[in-house]
């Protein structure tokens, strides 16, 4: 998210220094004090957006912002189980080390990369059955009883039958209504809307890890699913 941000302040010409929080104390602190949880932040004075929200971003420096119109919510709906099916159907071909295989830069492998695939979603139906979402839902980690390829399969099938539930029964006018999340208060339609994207944007990376480790074809990844969806041009 944090590359992703400066990426996106660079094409609007905003110019914006880079800190290290982890290494900077005084940074640490301003955060707390500006009620962030967690980078990536970007802070302007007394003001702050938190994470990759391009829309509050864009107001926080002063920028027109230009977005597309987001899709219905039951093109989301269908967009967002379009894109489990591929993670779920990926990471299902992957057994042993290959699981271990690391994103760049991060400590975070595959295993648990397309376990935070399902959870962004899961998190969706979470957010709107307590009325919170909580960032920390976001940092969790497949736990121990999903150690296979094929055990993480069938938790992001688990996930996919939840949500489908959830949107045959939910009322249309819920996606109107709004719910409390920790990058800030937003409608339903929108957090469906990030949480899609969101998604779409670790099956890119899952994909790219299932190619280094040739448990999928390079290029076999149809992009076409994500049109609509304001996704970051930066895959990492």
């Amino acid at each position: 998210s944090c590359a992703r941000t400066q990426e996106l302040l660079a094409s609007w010409g905003v110019e914006f220094e880079p800190i290290n929080v982890v290494a900077n104390p005084e940074a640490q602190a301003e955060l707390r004090r500006l009620s962030i949880p967690a980078v990536p932040a970007t802070v302007v004075g007394d003001r702050a957006v938190h994470g990759w929200n391009p829309e509050p971003l864009a107001a926080l420096v002063g920028v027109a912002y230009q977005g597309v119109p987001p899709l219905s919510p039951p093109e989301l709906a269908a967009r967002l189980d379009e894109i489990l099916s591929m993670a779920q159907h990926g990471i299902g071909r992957v057994a042993g080390e290959g699981l271990e295989t690391l994103s760049p830069g991060r400590p975070r492998n595959l295993r648990d990369l397309a376990f935070h695939t399902f959870r962004v979603a899961a998190s969706f139906a979470d957010a709107l059955e307590q009325g919170y979402f909580p960032e920390q839902w976001l940092f969790e980690e497949a736990p121990a009883h999903l150690r296979t390829g094929r055990e993480l399969a069938a938790h992001g099938e688990a996930v996919r039958a939840r949500l489908a539930t959830w949107f045959a029964q939910a009322d249309p006018g819920i996606y109107d209504t709004r719910v409390d999340t920790y990058h800030g208060e937003q409608s339903v339609h929108a957090l469906l809307e990030r949480t899609a994207w969101h998604a779409g944007q670790h099956l890119r990376q899952v994909w790219a890890l299932l190619e280094q480790v040739g448990a999928v074809q390079p290029g076999s990844l149809d992009s076409t699913m994500f049109d609509g969806l304001p996704m970051p041009a930066a895959l990492w």
